[in-house]
């Protein structure tokens, strides 16, 4: 009887303990999709991307902060409309955005003639959501002749895969 409850009792541990390792899993999809890491090369252009699951937003009402490496003032919306008081010199006639986008719920920005000082951390505060988007800019060097079209490459799938393949051997070694 002694055997059978201890080994009750350590079936319910691993149950309860995979719970929670698939309840952090889940939690760290959710972050990872909020983070994104894009390549740019240098003199080409990049667009950073930002959108808020909330699309219902009236243009009057939205407000978008873009900030560099936390404070770098890079590009504002203020009530839906573009504003650049305040904004960093080194950004100066380098951006753009997409204002026929923004009921949408899209703020991605276009980065022009990229430079190495503009890699970095981006974060887009949309201040109407509960979310803020961030960007992981890695400026390389263009080769001469490179003509590659470099697309925003995203890290949430290898992460996932890390995750399942590391919970498939962890719940194999705990049954």
């Amino acid at each position: 009887m002694h055997h059978h409850l201890a080994r009750g009792l350590r079936t319910l541990y691993c149950i309860m303990h995979n719970l929670c390792i698939i309840y952090l899993f889940i939690l760290l999809i959710c972050k990872a999709s909020l983070q994104v890491t894009v390549v740019g090369f240098t003199g080409d252009s990049i667009v950073l991307p930002c959108s808020s699951s909330n699309n219902d937003l009236k243009r009057e009402e939205i407000t978008v902060y873009w900030r560099h490496n936390s404070s770098r003032n890079v590009y504002n919306i203020i009530n839906g409309k573009d504003s650049i008081e305040g904004q960093n010199t080194a950004y100066k006639n380098r951006v753009e955005t997409f204002p026929e986008e923004y009921v949408k719920g899209n703020f991605s920005l276009k980065l022009n003639n990229l430079q190495y000082t503009d890699g970095g951390k981006y974060i887009c505060y949309i201040t109407k959501a509960l979310q803020n988007p961030t960007v992981e800019l890695l400026i390389k060097g263009k080769q001469a002749g490179d003509k590659r079209n470099h697309a925003a490459e995203t890290r949430p799938e290898r992460i996932v895969s890390f995750f399942i393949s590391f919970f498939s051997v962890y719940f194999l070694l705990c049954v």
